[in-house]
């Protein structure tokens, strides 16, 4: 293309100087510098991101081996930052260990040790039955590298902490395949750490799905080569799956899904689920064959009062001091069991700050425990906790400027967003899906009309191919870590390369034309509208941004959310409301997506009976 363009230029200037039009000449060469400064912006922005993103050819198989390198430096980036978001890698983790499951997940221990399906990664050595017992999250690694089978289920309740241990699993095998020789290296697969949500796996094979995630999820993949190339790394093993949230695909997919893991999955793989949903798979032949299973343990009373000990002040405030001491010597209290999992302990650390203003915390739950059950004052005391998250977080911050949202902005956005979510039912917030939220109708009408007016102005033209020139010039690192921003800036890039070739051959196509019929100078004008208007409009096509950006829009006027949504999404991933996966967002725990959802809910039932919010979460919302 770019060849085509730069002929059909040096072609053109050829012709007119041959032209007894001298007269014309500087009229159109001003033309045609425009056009070749154009095209060069496009040809730089095109070997820009061929080189690193588009590979030419589909690579051989001695280039495997590098391409895995690269898509482990992506990944281990990816996750670090995610780690960090979550307070994974931080001074004082919480305690986690696990054992044999409560309900039947999966085969026998021994019959997954002793398959001879994989050897065991350099270094490791083979995971025997014992090691399947019992252990801690740190002993994962060599579970996982060592058992014969190359597959493992891990399971547990909600809050145990699933998604954190797939994420510390993926940094230690991260770790220790970049310690070994180079020739060891080649032999261990990159770990990847998906959501199973999107994946129907009666429509699409699992290695499909596989390659088109990590085509979606790092731009090490980008382009149809590329995307071959993820293909052959998956059907060499050259990647090891960790696969989250099969608990969140509908219920009658759950089996399937098993299944075809079963049959299809050439490469080692992890599932994760819930430890419920994982044996009612179980039950309907849902079960991952040849596969280990283990069981996130509860965090127990004892572990749960020193870790809040060591988060704290030395000596404890007053009022963490009798928090401490009630949680030690009431083991069995609704406060105890419902500060069991690291989502709980979690909440409690971020949302009671203060020195002493726990004293609320066991003055809720002494109230709570009143003429109720203990199983219902836990999930009482669990929703509390949830419904301090937003007050905690956008509260103003002792030293730190005002947070750019209000509270009241904040809960109406997310509550809004969670609703369409789990009406969606996605965990996944892809800002590039946005524009489904509301009506198309708007949108196109004013793309249209920009395209109308920006066709007419010149200047439009010199701010392209400015920021044509620029993008040429831009040097990103091919093995960045994929996060929500970067994926909105590549699209902008992208479109923008895409405005600047039409445009570029629209130009140059209809100046030819209308030079024949209106003249040098006719050709001069409508070769120029005609680049400008064609490129605009294919860059606004093109775009995932554009609409988005519009979507924005529609939804600030119909829910009274911010209009400039990413950048509040962004603030909310600072203040540890939301985290990132990949080029998505998501909430910090799915149950504080549910509770949010569940106070329009609330609110609705409310004004339909024209009674008062009850206290939590709806009492906040309607204050």
């Amino acid at each position: 293309m770019a060849v085509v363009i730069v002929m059909a230029a040096v072609w053109l200037l050829y012709v007119v100087w041959r032209s007894p039009h001298r007269s014309d000449l500087a009229t159109y060469g001003a033309f045609a510098v425009a056009v070749a400064a154009l095209a060069g912006g496009w040809i730089a922005e095109a070997r820009r991101r061929g080189k690193p993103r588009t590979p030419g050819r589909v690579v051989g198989s001695e280039d495997l081996d590098r391409t895995a390198g690269l898509l482990a430096e992506a990944v281990r980036k990816q996750w670090e930052r995610a780690a960090g978001e979550r307070g994974l890698t931080g001074a004082d983790p919480i305690a986690i260990s696990w054992g044999r499951p409560s309900l039947p997940l999966a085969g026998p221990a021994a019959a997954a040790a002793g398959s001879l399906r994989f050897a065991p990664l350099p270094g490791l050595t083979p995971a025997d039955e014992a090691q399947l017992a019992e252990g801690q999250i740190a002993d994962l690694h060599a579970v996982y590298g060592g058992l014969g089978s190359g597959r493992l289920v891990i399971a547990g309740p909600p809050g145990s902490g699933k998604s954190g241990a797939a994420v510390l699993l993926v940094l230690a095998a991260l770790k220790h395949r970049e310690q070994l020789p180079t020739a060891d290296r080649a032999k261990v697969p990159v770990p990847v750490l998906f959501t199973a949500q999107d994946w129907d796996p009666r429509r699409r094979p699992v290695g499909d799905w596989l390659a088109g995630r990590l085509q979606e999820t790092y731009p090490l993949f980008t382009g149809a080569a590329a995307a071959a190339n993820a293909a052959r790394l998956i059907a060499a093993g050259k990647i090891a799956v960790i696969l989250d949230g099969l608990d969140e695909i509908a219920e009658e997919l759950r089996p399937a899904a098993l299944q075809a893991l079963s049959e299809q999955a050439s490469f080692r793989v992890v599932v994760l689920s819930r430890t419920a949903e994982m044996a009612s798979a179980a039950s309907r032949h849902g079960v991952l064959h040849g596969s280990a299973a283990i069981e996130l343990r509860a965090v127990d009373a004892a572990q749960a009062a020193t870790y809040l000990e060591r988060v704290q002040l030395d000596p404890p405030a007053e009022g963490w001091r009798h928090l401490i001491e009630r949680i030690r010597s009431m083991p069995e209290s609704p406060l105890s069991k419902a500060l069991d999992s690291p989502l709980t302990l979690t909440l409690i650390r971020d949302t009671y700050q203060s020195g002493d203003d726990t004293r609320e915390l066991l003055d809720f739950c002494d109230t709570t425990q009143q003429g109720t059950s203990a199983d219902q004052a836990t999930e009482k005391i669990t929703r509390h906790l949830l419904d301090r998250v937003l007050p905690a977080a956008y509260a103003p911050r002792h030293g730190q400027p005002p947070p750019p949202y209000d509270l009241q902005t904040a809960q109406n956005t997310l509550t809004k967003i969670a609703t369409r979510m789990n009406q969606d039912g996605t965990r996944d917030l892809q800002w590039w899906r946005i524009p489904a939220w509301a009506p198309p109708v708007p949108r196109v009408v004013v793309t249209g009309l920009v395209a109308g007016v920006m066709a007419g102005l010149v200047a439009g033209f010199v701010a392209g191919l400015a920021g044509g020139l620029v993008a040429g010039l831009a040097d990103p690192d091919d093995t960045s870590s994929p996060s929500p921003t970067l994926a909105w800036l590549d699209d902008r890039k992208c479109a923008r390369a895409v405005g600047l070739a039409v445009g570029v051959v629209a130009t140059l196509a209809v100046g030819l034309v209308a030079w024949g019929a209106a003249g040098l100078l006719g050709g001069l004008v409508f070769g120029l509208v005609a680049g400008l208007g064609l490129g605009l409009v294919a860059r606004l096509v093109s775009s995932k941004v554009w609409p988005s950006s519009l979507a924005a829009g529609q939804l600030a006027r119909q829910w009274h959310t911010p209009i400039r949504l990413m950048r509040f999404l962004d603030d909310a991933r600072e203040r540890n409301v939301l985290r990132t996966v990949g080029p998505a967002y998501q909430f910090r725990h799915a149950r504080l997506q549910d509770r949010l959802a569940e106070a329009t809910a609330e609110m609705t039932a409310v004004r339909a009976t024209g009674g008062s919010s009850p206290g939590g979460l709806g009492a906040w919302m309607r204050g």
